[in-house]
């Protein structure tokens, strides 16, 4: 199966090496082949459809007809709850699947959505919705005590 990677991290200092390292390895391990790999540097509360690398990989799948996307973790989508879910709802309208690294499993399997990864997939998503409110939380507190 061709598959293409997302990579996503916040800030220039970082990098995606860990991410892109472990999606091979996967894609490897899985007999997937990873045809390419979308990265880009920009805050998980940008719309993914306001991000170039995103739309990018959008029209990439659509013109090579790939069917799997694979990421990390589900933070990568996004740091809102709303926009990891309609992330996830125009990948299933194109009928392209989403492999999370983080649960192991993809959201369409044989054709069908798996309810399993959709439940995981809110659940991390409001995770990761809550744990930027409780950084932003802690850089303000920060600030007041500077």
């Amino acid at each position: 199966m061709e598959a293409i990677g997302y990579l996503r991290v916040s800030t220039v200092e970082q990098d995606h090496s860990r991410q892109k390292a472990n999606l091979q390895r996967i894609a490897h391990e899985k007999g997937w082949e990873l045809k390419r790999v979308f990265a880009e540097k920009i805050s998980g509360t940008t719309k993914a459809n306001s991000r170039s690398a995103f739309k990018e990989l959008l029209e990439y799948a659509e013109k090579k007809n790939i069917k799997l996307v694979m990421v990390s973790e589900i933070s990568r989508l996004g740091r809102r709850v709303v926009d990891v879910l309609n992330t996830v709802e125009i990948l299933h309208e194109k009928n392209i699947s989403l492999y999370v690294q983080q649960f192991n499993m993809c959201s369409i399997e044989n054709g069908k959505e798996n309810p399993t990864v959709r439940l995981l997939i809110q659940m991390m998503s409001i995770g990761a919705e809550m744990e930027n409110g409780l950084r932003k939380e802690r850089q303000m507190q920060g600030i007041q005590l500077a």
